[in-house]
Formats: structure tokens, C-alpha cells, sequence
């Protein structure tokens, strides 16, 4: 997978958010150099750009109040690489608002560049894998809920044991070909909107 990635990043297409001098030049020459479609944009864009797979942001710029940005790393966005000539709490306060996932320094060297887009893309990339597996993780914890919701609810109107309750759920939902969570969500559905006719029940 490294080496796929790493061989992706040389046909990037790369956006540089920094002002038109002899540095962003230098760092569009590298980008090019590598293989990279890049170009640059001063100021900085309203919205984040899109179609872009790595952003170079200039924070000193930002910092300095010559720029503004309405916009940070989102969770599905491109990963932005910061382009900084000086490090303080309040550049790395920032680092970490704007959600930045590597930095390059000034003067702009052609050393350690590859690598610094290579470990932004693979952090952003390893991020979004973790958020995939929590979410299945929270969506199996409801599903446990619900089901044992459910079984609750059927102990208590059929007067059934719990092993009962659950082979029912299974079965409807072997027999309605679904999943034994939409079942479990049905049922309890069902349960409230009873209850909500009928609330002195």
C-alpha cells in the first residue's frame, strides 16, 4: 500500500495557498519536479478548494493577518501541509485549529519533501480508516441496544424468556430477509407508537 501511495503522490494535484514570490516559485518548481499538477492561489480561498488531493498552506502569511481562511481540514478533505519560516505557541496553535497534517520550512528545500507529503497523506488517510471503524463500532453498540430493547419489550407483552424473545426477533428476520437490528428497531417502534395511543397503559 506504501509503495502504491507513494507512487500516486508524483501524479498529485496540489494546490499552494501562499503569495506570488521567489518561495511559492521555488516550491511549485519542486512540485512539478516530483510530477505533481500544481498551481497557486493568493488570497486565499473562500471555500476549500476541491479536486485536489494535497493543500501547501503559507500559515505565516495567515498569521500575519494578509490572509484569511473560512475553512480547515476537513474529515473527507484534502490533508494541508503548512509552509512556515518560523515556529512559536501561537504558529502551532494553529497547526493544529487548521487541522494540519505536516509542515515544510523557509527557505523551500526539494529534501524532504516527497517524505512530508507522503506521511500528510498517509496520517489523513490512516485518520479517515479509524473514523470508518469507530462508526461501525458505535453503529454495532445501537444495534445491541436496540435488540436488547426489543427482547425487553417482548419478554414483557408475551411473557416469554429472554432466549425466546431473541429466536423471535432471528426468525422474523431469517423470514423477512433483513437484519435481525431492523427487526429489533421495528418492533420498538411499534412499542411506542402504541404507547403513544394509549399512554396510560
Amino acid at each position: 500500500m506504501s509503495i502504491n501511495l507513494l507512487r500516486d503522490i508524483r501524479s498529485f494535484r496540489v494546490v499552494v495557498i501562499h503569495p506570488q514570490d521567489a518561495e511559492a516559485e521555488e516550491l511549485l518548481r519542486q512540485l512539478h519536479r516530483i510530477g505533481c499538477q500544481a498551481r497557486s492561489e493568493w488570497p486565499p480561498p473562500k471555500d476549500r478548494p476541491s479536486g485536489v488531493d494535497l493543500i501547501f498552506l503559507d500559515m505565516t502569511q495567515l498569521l500575519s493577518g494578509q490572509g484569511r481562511l473560512a475553512w480547515s481540514s476537513a474529515d473527507d478533505g484534502p490533508p494541508i501541509v503548512a509552509v512556515l519560516d518560523y515556529e512559536s505557541p501561537t504558529v502551532l496553535k494553529a497547526l493544529v485549529d487548521y487541522g494540519v497534517r505536516g509542515f515544510v520550512s523557509k527557505p523551500i528545500r526539494a529534501f524532504g519533501l516527497l517524505t512530508t507529503m507522503f506521511m500528510a497523506h498517509r496520517a489523513a488517510e490512516g485518520e479517515r480508516g479509524m473514523r470508518k471503524r469507530l462508526q461501525k463500532v458505535e453503529q454495532r453498540l445501537d444495534g445491541i441496544k436496540k435488540v436488547s430493547k426489543a427482547k425487553a419489550i417482548l419478554i414483557e407483552q408475551r411473557r416469554i424468556t429472554e432466549e425466546e424473545a431473541y429466536r423471535f426477533i432471528r426468525d422474523r428476520a431469517m423470514a423477512r430477509r433483513t437484519t435481525i437490528e431492523a427487526v429489533a428497531a421495528a418492533i420498538i417502534d411499534a412499542s411506542e407508537m402504541l404507547m403513544a395511543e394509549n399512554p396510560t397503559r
